[in-house]
Parts: structure tokens; sequence; C-alpha cells
């Protein structure tokens, strides 16, 4: 992600940016000099008002739809606002006991955890919601099968504690009789269930070193590639909202825009851009532009990152750049109390 260099602004500019960015925010509407001397309590003529406004749309951080309308934000206008209130706590609390209570109950299981958070976070934002998995710390293997598929292929499938199952493609081509399929299985579920993936991938030739079928390739395959087949840190996992709630936001109400950006929302498609422009160095937020990719000009993600003894990843909601971004930035990062207290 570029970074944007900020023009320096005196107290009078950044107060009446500020203003026009909230109002904004607030209405969709172009914010007049007439709104910024009758609703601001500055004692500011209307030509000085007049004057900072169009010295802070030469600094470019506003803009104009027409000479004789009002202003908007500008990407560097918004990040302006951003970087100077992002100490700020928005008092709104967006949690009911009936929420907490609601995603409390589903803590067994992560990937349930998961899908339920992001739709809530949805639900009490309006934005479109997003969840990460970047690492799994800790999963515990609950259940293992080898299926075989057609032409002489073998698929492992894992189940794990925290609710998740991976299924991968064992990059062999043997025709191996079904009673030793079964026997092999049995031998995996007797040493390997119970125990955590890191735990399999450090001791799993010592497990198995004594069994009868040690040296078939099949066996060989899982002992020698065991960091590829039992790990989760390289198949990261993404979980969203449904993009209708998008549709409630004016800027996404012409079809033709909104068609424009669902490309953008696929989840392999969010999963490699929240991978790309997001990690422990960078920011939360990234508005327009700065997410150097054009399908997203438009939007402005905000996200925060959780970090529990089970899985680690990043929380977020994705919508227009007029987004309220203190209320929003408060009700992402208190979803991520949660699925920190949760797990």
């Amino acid at each position: 992600m570029s970074t944007i260099k900020l023009p320096t602004l005196n107290n009078r500019e950044a107060t009446i940016l500020t203003a026009i960015i909230e109002k904004y925010i607030e209405s969709g509407i172009p914010v007049s000099s007439g709104y910024i001397r009758k609703y601001c309590g500055l004692n500011l003529s209307p030509a000085t008002i007049r004057a900072v406004m169009a010295a802070l749309e030469q600094k470019g951080l506003l803009t104009h739809f027409h000479t004789s309308g009002g202003r908007v934000p500008t990407d560097v206008g918004y990040r302006f606002y951003v970087n100077a209130t992002h100490e700020i706590i928005a008092s709104y609390d967006p949690f009911s006991d009936n929420i907490k209570q609601e995603l409390l109950t589903i803590v067994n299981n992560v990937d349930e955890l998961l899908n339920a958070t992001v739709l809530m976070l949805a639900k009490v934002s309006r934005m479109f919601g997003v969840i990460s998995v970047s690492g799994y710390q800790r999963s515990i293997l609950t259940d293992i099968e080898l299926v075989s598929l057609e032409g002489n292929r073998m698929m492992l499938v894992l189940a794990l504690d925290t609710g998740l199952v991976k299924s991968i493609v064992l990059n062999l081509d043997l025709d191996i009789q079904p009673n030793l399929v079964a026997k092999i299985t049995q031998v995996l579920k007797d040493r390997l269930i119970g125990y955590s993936l890191k735990e399999i991938q450090s001791t799993i030739r010592v497990r198995l070193n004594d069994i009868e079928m040690y040296s078939h390739e099949l066996v060989q395959v899982l002992v020698n590639d065991c960091e590829k087949y039992f790990d989760l840190n390289k198949n990261k996992s993404i979980y969203t909202s449904s993009y209708d709630i998008l549709l409630e936001q004016p800027e996404f109400q012409n079809l033709t825009s909104f068609q424009r950006l669902l490309p953008a929302l696929d989840k392999a498609y969010l999963n490699q851009h929240f991978q790309e422009n997001f990690n422990a160095h960078s920011g939360h937020t990234l508005i327009g532009k700065e997410n150097e990719d054009e399908l997203l000009n438009d939007c402005s993600i905000i996200t925060t990152e959780f970090n529990s003894d089970i899985i680690k990843g990043r929380i977020g909601v994705l919508g227009p750049k007029r987004i309220p971004y203190l209320t929003v930035q408060s009700i992402v990062e208190k979803f991520a109390e949660i699925i920190q207290s949760a797990l």
C-alpha cells in the first residue's frame, strides 16, 4: 500500500475539514459554506469560510461536483480525518446481551462462530462483513479419513476440534485395495487422533514406524510430506456476509456501479487482497485508491486484528468511502474482543 503524504493544516482548516467530512458522512450531500457558518459554532465570516474551503480544496483534501455546489472529501481528506481521530474511542456499543450470548453459545466450533460473527457484524454495522483467518495456533485432530477417488487417486480428509475440515488430494497415483485403505485409515485414527497438527508434524514418523505397512507408498507420502498435509496455516480461510446489505448505501444503488464491485467481493479475491494489504505492521484502514485496486476505488475497508489461543486473523467491514469511521471502527474492535474472549 502506498503512503499518502498529508498536507499540514492549521487549527481552523482542520476544524472546518472535520465538520465537512462528518456532515457528508451523515447526509451524503455536498456541504456548503452556509452550513459551516450556521451549525459549526465558528465565529467566522462567510468569506473567510469560503477561503478556507478553497484552501482545503487546493491542498487536495476537498473537491466538488459542481462549481457552485458544496464540497465533498477526497481520499486524502478522509485519510487526514482518520489519522487525526484514530485515538478517539466512539461511545457506541453495538452489543446487547442477546448478541453476546448468541455468539458465546457456539464457542465449541470456530467455523460456526466466525460465520455467525461476520453475519452479526454486517447486521450491526450495515456494511459488508469480512473475517480473514491468517493462522491457527492450535488444532486438534478429531477424525481422519482416506477416500479413494477416480483414477486411482486418494484424498486425505482431516476433521479438527475447531469445526474446520481440511481435504487434500494426495500427490500419488496408486491402485490400492479397499481393505488396505481401510486398514491404513484405522491405524491413522488410532495413532493420530487427539493430537494437535503441530504435534503430528513433529512425531508422525515415531508414531507410525512400527506398523506393518509403514513402507507402503501411501504411508510414506504422509510421513515425508507431513508439513504439507497436516497444516492449516497455508490454507487461509475467509468468511463474508451477504453483499446485498451494500445495496442500502446510496453509492451502490446504481446497479452498474454495484455490478462493477461484485468481483472484488468474491472470497478468493478478498482473501488475496487482505493478505497483500494487511499485516501486523500495516494500518487498519484502506480508503479509496489506497486499496491499489480499481474495483475498490470507491470503497473503504476498516479492520482490526484478533489473536486467541486457537486462531489469529483480521475482522473488518467494507463499505463506501462515506463510512462512519469512528463508529464502525468501534464496532469492529468490539467484535474482535468477542472472538478473543469466546475462543
